[in-house]
């Protein structure tokens, strides 16, 4: 029997992210805002934990249930075999997350409510008394409240899967590493060309392409225990070992150069450090350089730069020369290459001078950023 399950993930991404999980074989596909749902086998829902790039989230929907009063979501919820899922001894996480359409109930009141039932099933069926702390949390029950309904379900992701636990401490401003991803699935980045990231901050967009050039999955080195389904009753062990050795099994073993560079040398060393705990320094190069005294690293690739904005550089700071010496670097320097360049949409942007194949609008935390792409003749 197929899982029901969805990621969640910033709107503009759900896209990206729906191509993600037809991919490894998720099924029944279906959109909505800031989330994607789709069924899974078991195999192809402890795949998605491993190897999405663009989710921030998974869970397992439980049920969906009427919410018209607190007294009705105790009942209906009450009927989930709570106590078939985890061990009443350990600590529970309870999220509720409401549509803004007015709902009637708290989501306070409504956690209140899924609390009562978790420990009511658990004194029904095992005659025990759960545990009713949260503190390090490893089970995680969320709750989405919309139109008088509430849509039940366990987090199995344990900590957001952006968290891919190889960044180093040390820049203002790191791009969070699902972005990364985006941005590259965006620019068409399959892993078959060099990659060049020439203002790389801590790391973050070349380690991506590092792992996509690979064929890693992102969170295939994430510790024993991290990911919330691995502390479930119904976890099998053998199945798990079985799909992340497959994973492995597809990684490529001469994968293309993967190159990084910053102007300050502080940075470079952040992104050394993020690199080597990513385990991918044999794949990426990095060197402290000045972008505009750079050269194409290989005859064709593609190059993606962030520029300094936000928290590295006063959006003001970004003036009609600073971007006009960009599209001068680009066409006499990076011919054979792609190029994204990742700026505020406030930026005057069209002093590039270059005509963009394709752009998109994403958000960098709170600041809205536009990503043009040129093909460089």
């Amino acid at each position: 029997m197929n899982i029901q399950m969805y990621a969640t993930c910033p709107d503009e991404l759900t896209g990206l992210l729906a191509k993600e999980i037809e991919a490894i074989g998720g099924q029944e596909i279906r959109i909505d805002y800031r989330v994607v749902y789709f069924s899974a086998t078991k195999e192809v829902a402890y795949m998605a934990h491993l190897a999405l790039r663009t989710a921030g989230r998974i869970c397992r929907v439980l049920k969906d249930i009427p919410a018209h009063s607190p007294r009705i979501v105790f009942d209906k919820a009450r009927k989930i075999r709570f106590h078939e899922l985890f061990d009443p001894r350990a600590p529970v996480s309870i999220h509720v997350f409401s549509a803004n359409d007015g709902g009637a109930i708290s989501n306070d009141l409504i956690g209140s409510k899924l609390r009562e039932a978790i420990t009511d099933c658990f004194e029904h069926h095992l005659k025990t008394t759960p545990n009713k702390s949260s503190w390090q949390a490893a089970i995680g029950v969320s709750g989405f409240y919309h139109r008088k309904r509430l849509l039940v379900s366990m987090d199995t992701s344990g900590e957001s899967l952006h968290r891919r636990g190889f960044r180093a401490e040390g820049h203002p401003a790191p791009l969070k590493e699902t972005l990364a991803a985006a941005l590259l699935a965006f620019c068409g980045y399959d892993g078959s060309v060099p990659f060049y990231d020439p203002m790389c901050g801590s790391g973050t967009l070349a380690v991506e392409a590092a792992q996509i050039a690979l064929n890693r999955a992102p969170l295939i080195h994430r510790k024993r225990r991290g990911f919330g389904l691995e502390h479930l009753l119904d976890f099998d062990a053998r199945l798990w070992q079985r799909t992340r050795q497959q994973l492995q099994a597809a990684e490529r073993k001469n994968p293309v150069s993967v190159f990084a560079s910053d102007i300050s040398g502080p940075y470079v060393e952040v992104a050394r450090q993020t690199v080597k705990n990513a385990r991918l320094s044999d794949v990426i190069k990095i060197d402290k350089k000045d972008f505009f005294k750079s050269k194409k690293p290989a005859a064709n690739g593609l190059m993606i730069a962030n520029i300094p904005y936000g928290m590295r550089l006063d959006e003001k700071k970004i003036d009609k020369a600073f971007l006009r010496a960009i599209g001068d670097q680009l066409k006499q320097q990076y011919a054979g290459w792609r190029c994204g360049i990742l700026a505020p949409v406030s930026a005057p942007l069209k002093e590039i001078g270059l005509k963009p194949q394709k752009q998109a609008t994403f958000l960098n935390g709170t600041i809205p950023v536009k990503l043009l792409v040129f093909d460089i003749y």
